[in-house]
């Protein structure tokens, strides 16, 4: 009995120690882990980065102006560069008021930056409207194609006299939408009513009641 003992305490040739394998386990798990990580920090994109071009070049589609620099690579006198970027999708984006606007985009306001040309106030501030709720843009501002306007307001962040401001929706795809009578109709909608509203411009009847038929 005292032989079978020693022969069962005896480590077999070859064999680790059960600490020694749980170590080299967990670092394996651990190995595998960091190369799962790696992976997936190789396939993210990489986030979008302000580009300095020279004022030479068309500004690509898509892009806005953000600011003007000088640089002894570029043709002409200074400033003689722009930086562009992509503006935001989710919030809003500070531009050069000589920039275009990409279509979508809407003014809510303007400001003045030492990066931009022109007299102050040179910027606009721009952002894509909501698709479920109330948008108010500045009256200086193109109306995306499918909203309607559904009165007007004052805003000191936005040019002109008061009223300046317009708010602005996406028109209901079913029931009827009260709108102003100076709001274009979307396509596919018709006239079912006419109303007042103080919020809107011009003189009673100054509202339109639209829907899709």
């Amino acid at each position: 009995m005292e032989r079978a003992r020693r022969l069962f305490r005896q480590p077999v040739a070859g064999a680790r120690p059960v600490g020694t394998a749980l170590r080299l386990a967990a670092t394996a798990l651990a190995a595998g882990l960091l190369g799962v990580v790696a992976a997936v920090a190789v396939a993210a994109p990489a986030s979008a980065a302000p580009t300095t071009i020279c004022k030479s070049s068309p500004i690509p589609a898509g892009y806005v102006i953000i600011g003007q620099g000088s640089s002894a690579s570029c043709p002409g006198s200074f400033p003689n560069t722009w930086t562009i970027d992509t503006p935001s999708t989710t919030s809003s984006t500070v531009v050069c008021k000589v920039s275009t606007l990409p279509s979508g985009y809407v003014i809510i306001g303007e400001g003045s930056s030492a990066s931009c040309p022109g007299s102050f106030p040179n910027t606009w501030t721009i952002r894509l409207p909501s698709t479920t709720s109330t948008t108010v843009v500045c009256k200086a501002s193109t109306l995306p194609t499918g909203f309607v306007i559904i009165g007007e307001g004052s805003s000191a962040s936005c040019p002109g006299s008061f009223p300046n401001t317009w708010s602005i929706r996406t028109p209901a795809t079913s029931g009827t939408t009260v709108i102003c009578s100076v709001s274009p109709i979307p396509a596919g909608y018709v006239v079912v009513g006419t109303g007042s509203s103080a919020s809107c411009p011009g003189s009673f009847p100054n509202t339109r009641t639209i829907r899709l038929p």
